[in-house]
């Protein structure tokens, strides 16, 4: 399943990656949100700011931004303006 959320839905963004990270540790409080799968990791900001790092590379980008959530195969498209980056669960 393909879910499509921008940041302005907090709420249903946190569960969504509360579900994606489930094999992971997800931090969650009002203004932030982490998965830490140990090799890599995802966090995302009310604020509007996303980082990214895994071994061999990592991603941070402020601004709006529209996340792709795929279950299935494990993995999270970031949309903005500027850049499309694909997140893949370890």
């Amino acid at each position: 399943m393909t879910t499509k959320i921008h940041l302005t839905e907090w709420e249903a963004l946190t569960a969504e990656l509360k579900q994606f990270g489930a094999t992971g540790d997800v931090t969650a409080d009002d203004n932030r949100i982490r998965v830490d799968f140990r090799s890599a990791y995802i966090e995302v900001t009310k604020e509007g700011s996303i980082s990214t790092g895994m071994p061999l590379h990592e991603l941070e980008h402020d601004g709006d931004i529209t996340l792709i959530v795929d279950h299935e195969n494990g993995s999270i498209t970031v949309e903005t303006k500027a850049l499309d980056y694909t997140f893949r669960r370890p």
